[in-house]
């Protein structure tokens, strides 16, 4: 299991790439929901209902797939985005 501070630590550096890539998005609409990306305690909330997240990879993975879920990103949108984490 990841120690809280870590996860604290990896999940807000995950919405920070996160925030400058879909604010840096060719999509207009995109850009847009850069501004609404979830709170690192919110991500954190969501990841306590999933006890598996037990390596840094799978809560990064988690990370990305909540925040693109939570601001309804489309497939076609996500074939645009690259995260380099």
């Amino acid at each position: 299991m990841i120690s809280y501070s870590r996860q604290v630590v990896i999940s807000g550096s995950v919405l920070k790439v996160m925030k400058q890539t879909l604010s840096q998005s060719d999509d207009a609409e995109v850009r847009q929901k850069a501004a609404n990306v979830p709170t690192t305690e919110n991500v954190l909330r969501a990841a306590t209902l999933y006890p598996s997240l037990d390596t840094e990879a799978k809560l990064k993975d988690f990370v990305v797939d909540y925040v693109l879920n939570s601001l309804h990103i489309t497939v076609a949108q996500r074939e645009h985005l690259n995260f380099n984490l």
